[in-house]
């Protein structure tokens, strides 16, 4: 009988300690203070009453201002739409108006402006792309086609970018007799591929099925051009979209030909087309 009665006396006072109730005789965690001791003696509290409520589940969660937390800490500070409340402050020093809470590599974290960071990628070879050679012509019903390896490229993570490249068009005639008329032009593209490239000029190379919209940046270059190793100069520049849907970093070679041009062979040649001139750079910002 004694045995029965300390084993009632147990399970009661395990149970009353299951659950710590604070103004409330209906505890619906762990522990749960009820602010304003509002609460029902049983069931849920409503939306209303649980304002000013703070709750531990069992799985851990903590609650304020809910009494059922679906994440490690929940807020509901009561705001709307048309009203909304603050439900979070954080004075730490650092706090000033337009700071963002940012963390470190370890989740620590702390207010501090937010400014577009730039991911910058590497420039490596280029090639000599002569305008008298088939290869280069742009196909656009075979994009597999057309397009040769430079050794520059860009790391992406995972998620959308902004690639930003600007390329220098440097246009010699390659010590020919004949240079480009008044009357010639080319069009040049350049884009990216997920392909490797190993070496500059191989090929051709597909471009990417990661990109978004536009496939290609691209510039017209018209004649007349000099004689001699004396180049005349122009750009691309511009900005492709990249959607690294995958879950590693990608490296992502840039590409260039897709040549359309005045006639089927024009003299010369693009010098280093995708090298190491000044003006070449590869940078990338993420968007959401």
């Amino acid at each position: 009988m004694k045995k029965t009665i300390y084993l009632i006396s147990f399970l009661t006072i395990t149970n009353i300690y299951a659950q710590v109730g604070i103004n409330t005789e209906n505890p619906r965690g762990v522990l749960h203070v009820d602010g304003s001791k509002n609460n029902p003696v049983s069931g849920n509290p409503s939306d209303a009453q649980q304002k000013d409520d703070f709750i531990i589940l069992p799985s851990g969660n903590v609650g304020i201002g809910t009494t059922l937390p679906t994440r490690k800490l929940e807020i509901n500070s009561g705001g709307t739409i048309a009203a909304p409340v603050d439900g979070f402050k954080l004075v730490d020093g650092r706090q000033a108006k337009n700071k963002a809470l940012v963390s470190d590599e370890n989740g620590s974290a702390h207010w501090e402006y937010i400014a577009l960071k730039s991911y910058k990628g590497q420039i490596g070879n280029g090639f000599d792309l002569f305008l008298n050679s088939a290869n280069y012509n742009f196909n656009s019903s075979n994009l597999s086609t057309g397009f040769y390896g430079t050794t520059s490229y860009i790391d992406l993570a995972p998620g959308n970018w902004q690639i930003n490249i600007s390329l220098l068009l440097a246009y010699d005639n390659n010590a020919a007799a004949t240079t480009l008329t008044r009357d010639d032009w080319f069009w040049t593209r350049v884009t990216l591929t997920d392909t490797e490239v190993l070496t500059s000029g191989s090929g051709p190379y597909t471009p990417t099925a990661d990109l978004e919209g536009s496939k290609f940046l691209s510039n017209i270059f018209n004649g007349p051009a000099p004689l001699g190793a004396a180049p005349k100069y122009a750009m691309i520049n511009g900005s492709l979209m990249i959607s690294n849907t995958g879950s590693a970093t990608k490296r992502y070679f840039m590409i260039v030909g897709g040549v359309s041009k005045s006639a089927a062979s024009l003299p010369g040649r693009i010098r280093n087309i995708g090298g190491l001139w000044g003006e070449n750079v590869i940078s990338a910002f993420a968007v959401q």
